[in-house]
């Protein structure tokens, strides 16, 4: 047999081979297109935001909080599959040639968030507190080693209690790190001394206590298991992915949607493809959480234009992700058994899609009229249903010219 490391190696390559595979899907145009927009809007509110920035605003708090969340959780990508716990159990003594790069590998593919944070907050910091040398340089450093402290602790708290009660270590370690990040922006250097060798003793009082525990494989692997699920689950809003499994709800609740499709072969397709949509976790809930960003991000842009575009940017992933959703799925229809050819599914998927975002922009226009922003309301209202028209009618006969 190889070398764990040599097994760690092969097993990366292959991870990260197959996550490429999938980014090819989610990294699209059209997603380009949203996140330009996005980014853009986002970008401009937070400039203009940035040139009066209240003084009392608690900056230091707020990323304290930031810094707190994205340093603390920090669980181990491990690679472990489930036969590794018949076969690396004779070689426990080994162990460390696979996870220590194991650990090196949380630690950087989980840093692209702080990093980007760190970037994002300096116009902030510079406009309430003035940019020093030592806040340049000194604390991104230990930021770095910090996020490197979690993912040792929070491996070695699971190691120790095969993963029970890690909420508690993670909240010991959020109010760490925020503490530390909270009085060194607050230049109280002295107390953050103090917080950062408290933090160093509590990472190694839980290293000792990790130290001749056996390995809990059962633990390691239903987490490596349900990370890869989340990404898995993620990527089937882009691209079918065969392995993964769509969980299905009835939703009894919303039985009564079904009563405004009226009977008969003309409508069938439509009453199908509602019901879909409806008991389909990945479709309803894309849905729902994109018009509750609109929503929200309807509550904090504060001008008209960057609103609207940031409405019809997720407008537009709505409608193109849920067109997907239910056009170019590979799982048995109820219409295979009795073909309607006389009446065409994609144009009862277009009927429903406008539909859901006429309520979508009726939502989103109503918070914003509760803002007190009737302009920006009906703005936003318009913006939402005319992209969300465009995109799926040129959906549509795109798919009809395919055909031809």
């Amino acid at each position: 047999m190889k070398n764990l490391h040599d097994i760690w190696s092969k097993r990366l390559h292959k991870y990260t081979v197959e996550v490429q595979n999938y980014l090819k899907y989610i990294v699209t145009g059209h997603i380009a297109v949203v996140m330009l927009f996005a980014l853009g809007a986002a970008g401009f509110a937070y400039s203009e935001w940035i040139q009066d920035v209240p003084p009392e605003f608690p900056g230091a708090l707020l990323l304290a909080v930031i810094f707190g969340l994205l340093l603390a959780l920090s669980p181990p990508s491990t690679l472990l599959k489930e036969a590794d716990m018949v076969y690396f159990l004779p070689l426990e003594s080994k162990l460390d040639d696979f996870l220590k790069p194991a650990l090196r590998w949380s630690f950087l593919s989980q840093l692209y968030l702080p990093v980007i944070v760190f970037i994002v907050s300096l116009p902030m910091v510079n406009a309430l507190y003035g940019l020093s040398s030592s806040f340049l340089i000194g604390f991104p450093i230990l930021l770095l080693l910090i996020k490197w402290w979690n993912v040792q602790t929070e491996f070695a708290f699971r190691k120790q209690g095969a993963g029970e009660q890690v909420w508690l270590d993670r909240l010991i370690r959020f109010l760490l790190v925020g503490l530390f990040v909270y009085f060194y922006i607050e230049d109280l250097l002295v107390v953050a001394v103090v917080i950062l060798f408290i933090i160093i003793f509590y990472g190694k009082w839980i290293g000792r206590k990790a130290v001749g525990k056996p390995f809990a494989y059962e633990h390691f692997i239903g987490l490596e298991e349900n990370r890869m699920l989340r990404f898995y689950q993620f990527a089937n809003y882009f691209t079918d992915v065969p392995h993964l499994k769509g969980k299905i709800k009835a939703r009894t609740w919303l039985n009564w949607v079904y009563g405004w499709i009226k009977s008969g072969p003309k409508n069938a397709h439509l009453y199908l493809v509602c019901r879909t949509f409806i008991r389909s976790d990945e479709l309803f809930y894309l849905w729902v959480r994109l018009t509750a960003i609109i929503m929200i991000g309807a509550w904090f842009i504060p001008f008209q234009i960057g609103v609207a575009l940031f409405a019809g940017a997720l407008a537009f992933a709505t409608a193109i992700q849920i067109w997907q959703g239910l056009t170019h799925t590979q799982h048995f229809r109820m219409d295979n058994l009795f073909p309607l050819t006389r009446f065409s599914r994609q144009g009862a998927v277009w009927k429903l899609i406008i539909g859901l975002q006429s309520l979508q922009s009726l939502v989103a226009a109503v918070v914003i009229l509760i803002l007190g922003k009737p302009v920006t309301a009906l703005l936003t209202f318009v913006v939402i249903l005319t992209v969300s028209l465009v995109t799926v009618t040129v959906l549509k006969n795109k798919n009809k010219n395919k055909k031809k």
